[in-house]
């Protein structure tokens, strides 16, 4: 698994890419050498999910993260996922064109 995804923090976006998932957490890649802080939201492009996470451990640019929370991007979205689905939404054409 390599999705493309981003790391969201208030008004801050990062790019990352998603190792690996299971039904309790996440292993990604930091793309550039920012650190997010111990919790953030996660949006996988590639599925449309917007995680609730923790920051479990980290290695250089390698987090773990423990899922909190998820939802799904790709019907109706609350007001307050309204910033990861547009995200999601904007990352289609980069997606399907991989």
């Amino acid at each position: 698994m390599q999705n493309p995804g981003k790391v969201l923090c208030g008004v801050f976006a990062w790019d990352c890419i998603v190792r690996d998932q299971s039904d309790t957490g996440l292993r990604i890649q930091m793309l550039s050498s920012a650190t997010p802080p111990g919790g953030f939201q996660l949006v996988d492009l590639a599925t449309g999910y917007a995680h609730d996470v923790r920051v479990i451990w980290q290695k250089d640019r390698e987090l773990g993260l423990r899922i909190i929370r998820s939802h799904d991007l790709r019907g109706l979205a609350p007001a307050a996922l309204q910033t990861a689905k547009r995200i999601w939404q904007a990352g289609q054409g980069r997606v399907s064109a991989s």
